[in-house]
C-alpha cells in the first residue's frame, strides 16, 4: 500500500479487530482513517467512537440476535465494515469486532482532519473546519464513504485504510452514547469514548458527567 509521503504510518494488524468491542473502541482513538478514491485521498485522526455490545446490548442493531440483510455484516469477523443509512439521511461507518458470530461493532463518530481537507470541504459544501468531520454522518460524507462497502473487509480493502501514527499520550473520556434513549437502562452505559480536550468531538450533554482515564497510544 502506498503511504502519503513523509508520514510515519503503520497498518493496523488484522488481529487488532478480533479483540472485544470495548478494547477496540478505545484502541481506535488516535488512529488515522484514510479513504482513497479517484478524486483524491482524505484522512482523519479518530477522536470519538461508540461501542455496541452485540445481542445483549439494547442499543445494538443485533440486540436479541436480530439478523437481517442490513445487520448481516455484524456477524462477520472483526474488521468487517458495517455501514448503514440512519434516518434516511446519514451514512454511518462502523467496524465489526470480536470473533465471527458475535455481532459487536464500533461506530466512528468523529475525527480531526489530517489531510485532503479541501476535498472534504467540497464534499461537505464548505462546512467550517471545526465541524467538518464531527458527527458520524458528517465524517462519512467528508471522507466519501458509500454504503456499498458494508460487508467488506477493512484490512484488505482497496480504498479505506486504518493507520497507526506516532503521537503523544492522551486521556480518554467516557460517557453515555448519543441518540439511544430507546435502549432503556443500556442508554446509560458509558460506552462512548473520546479524546479528552479534543475540539473535534460531539457536544457533551450537560447532564452527562464524563469519566476519564489516561492511556498512552504510540505507533
Amino acid at each position: 500500500m502506498i503511504k502519503p509521503q513523509s508520514l510515519d504510518l503503520t497498518p493496523i494488524p488484522e488481529d487488532f479487530f478480533e479483540q472485544d468491542v470495548w478494547t477496540v473502541a478505545q484502541g481506535l482513538l488516535g488512529k488515522v482513517l484514510e479513504v482513497r478514491l479517484p478524486e483524491g485521498s482524505a484522512a482523519v485522526r479518530i477522536t470519538e467512537v461508540e461501542a455496541y455490545g452485540g445481542a445483549q446490548d439494547r442499543a445494538c442493531h443485533a440486540y436479541g440476535g436480530r439478523y437481517t440483510l442490513r445487520t448481516k455484516p455484524m456477524y462477520d469477523k472483526g474488521g468487517t465494515l458495517y455501514i448503514y443509512l440512519c434516518y434516511g439521511l446519514h451514512t454511518l461507518l462502523n467496524i465489526v469486532t470480536s470473533e465471527e458470530g458475535n455481532p459487536c461493532a464500533v461506530l466512528i463518530r468523529a475525527g480531526e482532519p489530517s489531510w485532503g481537507i479541501p476535498l472534504m470541504q467540497q464534499r461537505r459544501k464548505g462546512a467550517p473546519l471545526s465541524r467538518l468531520t464531527v458527527g458520524p454522518g458528517s465524517l462519512t460524507q467528508a471522507l466519501g464513504i458509500p454504503r456499498t462497502w458494508s460487508g467488506q473487509y477493512l484490512p484488505t480493502h482497496p480504498h479505506i485504510f486504518l493507520w497507526e501514527q506516532p503521537h503523544p499520550p492522551f486521556e480518554i473520556a467516557t460517557g453515555p452514547r448519543i441518540g439511544v434513549a430507546y435502549a432503556g437502562p443500556d442508554a446509560l452505559l458509558p460506552w462512548r469514548y473520546w479524546i479528552k480536550n479534543s475540539t473535534y468531538v460531539s457536544p457533551i450533554p450537560k447532564k452527562n458527567l464524563p469519566l476519564s482515564k489516561t492511556l498512552s497510544h504510540y505507533g
